[in-house]
This record gives C-alpha cells, structure tokens and sequence, in this order.
C-alpha cells in the first residue's frame, strides 16, 4: 500500500515537473518570437525612416530645381510688360525669356528635362500653326530642308489660288469691267491646267496680273470678299510682291516667309521644340470642322490648352460654311472645351490673336454690323472687351472656373509678340503646373 502511494506520488512529481519545464519553454519560445518580431520592426521602423528621408531629400533637391526654374522666369525688372486679363495682374516677361534659359549655367549632373504636354486648339485660320512656327523659330529645334520645301510648295499654291480668287471676285462678285489687256490675261490665266505644276510663262502672267491697277484696289477692299468663296489670305501681299523671287527654282523661303505662310493643317501634328531643360510637346490639331473629330484622340493627359481666336475674323465666314460667322463658330467651340469633363482640371490659355488686322479693320467695319447686341463704340478697347466677355460667358455656361483661364494678346507674325506672349504663357505654366509635379 505504502509503495503504491509514493509510486503515484512519483507519477505526479514527474507530471509537475514536467509541466512547469513545457511552460517554461513556452515562455522562452514566446520570449525568441517577441524578440524577432521587435527586431523586424526596429528594422521596418528604420527602413521607413530611410525611406522617409530619402524622399524629403528627393523633394528638397526637386524645390531647389523648381526654385532655380521660376527664378528664371521671374524679376526681369527691365523687360516689356504684358496685362494678364485672366488674373488682373501684370504678368513680367521678357523677349529673350527662352535666351534666358538657355544661357543659364545648369549643373553638369542635370539631365532631366522638364515636359509640358500642350494642346492648341481653334478654328482654321485663327493662326494656331504661325504662333508654333515663331516658338520653333525660338527654340533648339529649326525648320529642316525638308519643311522648307513643303513650305515653298505652299506658298506658290497661295500665289496662284488668291490671284484666281482676286480675278474671279473682281469679275463675278463685285462686276467690275476688266480692260481689254485684263480680259486678255484672265482667259490666258484660266488655260493653266489645275494641279500643273507652274512654269515660268505661268508665273509671268500671274506677275502681269498682280501689277494692274485695278487688282492692286480690288485688293485694297479684299474684306468684301469676307463672307463669299472668293475670300483672301492674310498677308499673301508679301508673296506677291515677291513673285520674281518665288518662281526661282532654287527658292527656299527664309523663316520670315515660313512664318507668313499658311499651310492648312489636315491631321494632328506633334511638335517637340526643346529649349535647353525644358521640352514642349506641341500638338497642333485641325481647325476646319471635318478635322476636329481628331481632337478627341488627344485629350489625355493634356498639362495646357491653348486656345486661340482670331479677333478680324468678326465678320467672316467659314470657309467651308458660307452663312456661318467664324468669331460665333470660334466662341462655341470654346464652349464645348470649357464644358468638357476631359478638361475640368486643366489650364486654359486663351489667345486672342491677330491684333493688328483687328485694328485696321475696324476702321473699316463696324462690330456692331456683325455683332447687334454690341452697343459700345468702334474702338479697338471697346471691341476688345466686347469679344473678350463673350468668351468668358461661354466658360460660366460651361460651369469651367473662369479664374483658370488666361487671357493673352497676340499678332502671330510678329515674332517680338509672340515671344512676349509665351513668355508669360511659360511663367504661368511653370509657376502652376510645375509645381505641383515637383512636390510629388
């Protein structure tokens, strides 16, 4: 009885002790998988410090270079001043802002160029492609013999199609009596087979035509051809006048006659002009109505639009719709931008261009003759200002925050103006768009 007491008591001796050493190893095991997990979060703790860190220096290094670019575009106390009608203040820029940048000194390590994707966008003819041509002629990237060519093909075409325009105006539209010699160039002019290429007899008569007197006046009154199909580009004085020069077959145009020359643009066309560390990817899209379904195809991704408007077109008509107003054609494409949800979030600059055209002709005709509910005077101020708030009436039908747009004044040829005007264009884009990306 006395042994099989303490052999139970043994049996239970050896259950205890063999219970408190499976809890003490528990508690080491709990004790190791504490320690590594304390290991692994001081670890983590330090990695996402690093991190932390790393990123801080990243977006240091990323203010300092924004801080470099927007001293860049700032302070020029001596430059040409230009009035920012989108925020009420005066926006500084300078002529020579890209020479700027591209005799500032850049540290060797730098080799990143900044991006902007910009869209210009407006009815054919506003002067979209002429304001690109200036920035290209402003930029790293020059016209190649190639675009010379195709720009020298384009500028004979408008030779020979506004001399024709000029002559059928003149005789089925305004009915004047041609002279015997005229009557004699225009039934020659009219053998010219279309689409031929031109030869130098060709271009004698076209040079004979050019030089009478009664075409030099019907030109003089080209506007009232405004609203017909015999309607004149702007500018083509400068080619006729240089008929002798064109017709040479060695002839390439030089960038002023590259500028002035209007080449219809068909389908999108992607510019990448690179000023030093800044690189502008251009595209400039259609303006006649059957190209603008290719706009959509761009949106995306869009940093800028700009938007441009020919202020002389007030009284025209589309060419391809001869009752429709283009400046009224002009404000309800701007319409669908401003309401446009791929567009909601994005800058707008609005460019209103050809300024000069716009002041002379208003000598000439009244806004009010195309425009009735206008009831101020026929200044240029007051017609500015008239247009202008057309424009940003369509942004508030549009529910686009009217305090996003810009509003610019441009005349597209004139290079001084078109780089003063993107001057400010590129501040406002650096200052506000730039950025943002930076602090990323």
């Amino acid at each position: 009885m006395g042994n099989s007491n303490l052999k139970n008591k043994n049996k239970f001796g050896i259950k205890n002790r063999n219970k408190k050493k499976n809890k003490k190893k528990n508690k080491n095991k709990i004790k190791e998988k504490e320690k590594k997990y304390t290991r692994k979060l001081s670890l983590m703790k330090r990695k996402s410090l690093n991190d932390v860190k790393s990123k801080n220096k990243k977006k240091n290094k990323n203010k300092k270079k924004f801080r470099s670019l927007t001293n860049m575009a700032q302070g020029f106390g001596n430059d040409k001043q230009l009035f920012d009608y989108g925020t009420n203040n005066l926006a500084l820029g300078s002529d020579q802002f890209l020479q700027r940048i591209l005799s500032h000194e850049q540290p060797q390590d730098s080799k990143k160029r900044i991006e902007f994707r910009i869209l210009f966008l407006g009815c054919a003819e506003a002067g979209k492609s002429t304001i690109i041509k200036n920035l290209k002629n402003l930029s790293m990237t020059k016209f190649s013999n190639e675009e010379k060519i195709e720009f020298r093909d384009a500028i004979r075409d408008l030779i020979f199609n506004n001399i024709k325009n000029l002559l059928l105006g003149s005789k089925y539209q305004l009915q004047l009596e041609f002279s015997s010699s005229l009557e004699a160039l225009f039934l020659e002019f009219n053998k010219i087979p279309p689409k031929e290429k031109l030869r130098n007899s060709h271009w004698n008569l076209i040079q004979k035509i050019w030089e009478t007197d009664l075409i030099k006046q019907v030109y003089q009154k080209r506007e009232e051809f405004s609203k017909s199909e015999y309607q004149i580009t702007d500018s083509i004085e400068i080619f006729l006048d240089q008929i002798s020069k064109i017709k040479q077959p060695e002839f390439l145009p030089n960038t002023k006659e590259i500028i002035h020359c209007y080449l219809p643009t068909k389908f999108i066309v992607l510019e990448e002009l690179v000023f030093d560390n800044i690189v502008l990817r251009i595209h400039d899209l259609p303006g006649y109505r059957n190209g603008r379904k290719q706009w959509p195809s761009v949106y995306d991704d869009i940093q800028v639009i700009c938007f441009v408007v020919a202020l002389n077109e007030y009284d025209m008509s589309l060419r391809e719709s001869k009752g429709e107003n283009r400046l009224r054609d002009s404000l309800n494409e701007f319409s669908n931008i401003c309401s446009s949800p791929w567009f909601s979030k994005t800058k707008i600059i609005l460019i209103f261009n050809k300024t000069d055209l716009f002041k002379t002709k208003l000598q000439k005709k009244k806004l009010k003759s195309c425009f009735p509910e206008y009831n101020g005077d026929n200044s240029y101020q007051d017609a500015f200002e008239f247009i202008k708030s057309k424009f940003l009436h369509e942004s508030i039908i549009g529910q686009y925050n009217k305090n996003r747009i810009n509003i610019y004044l441009s005349n597209s040829t004139d290079i001084n103006s078109v780089s003063t005007t993107f001057n400010c264009i590129t501040n406002k884009i650096i200052d506000r768009d730039m950025e943002k990306n930076f602090n990323k």
